[in-house]
């Protein structure tokens, strides 16, 4: 008898609620909502392209890109999003490959669902 097991990583997704209240609070409803959208496309986008570059294997690109989409993801209360991003540029920084790769995997189940929930926040609107 073979036994065969089925791996399914799951990852918790935070988004800091505390984080969007105040960004609205600060700048009113719909200049927030505009920010915070305006923030999930660049996000999208920056997403896309260390995507690219993962598949290009060019670790040099790959590390800014990260970077920034971690301190995007913070100022919107994505921590989540900001400390796996985070996670992939050190990989990156450290020139390791199988670190970056695996990170990159969490990256992508974990910006997906992050950028989904960002969107469904009470308040706003695409």
């Amino acid at each position: 008898m073979t036994l065969v097991c089925e791996f399914r990583p799951s990852e918790r997704i935070i988004i800091d609620s505390d984080r969007l209240e105040e960004l609205f609070s600060d700048l009113g409803d719909r200049s927030a909502e505009a920010k915070v959208m305006k923030t999930v496309v660049i996000i999208s986008d920056l997403l896309v392209q260390v995507d690219a570059s993962v598949r290009a294997g060019d670790l040099a690109a790959i590390g800014p890109r990260a970077k920034k989409v971690s301190r995007l993801s913070a100022e919107i209360g994505m921590t989540s999003l900001a400390r796996v991003s985070r996670d992939l540029a050190i990989a990156t920084a450290r020139d390791d490959a199988i670190a970056y790769r695996a990170v990159w995997q969490r990256l992508v189940r974990i910006g997906d669902r992050s950028l989904s929930l960002v969107w469904e926040q009470p308040g706003l609107s695409i």
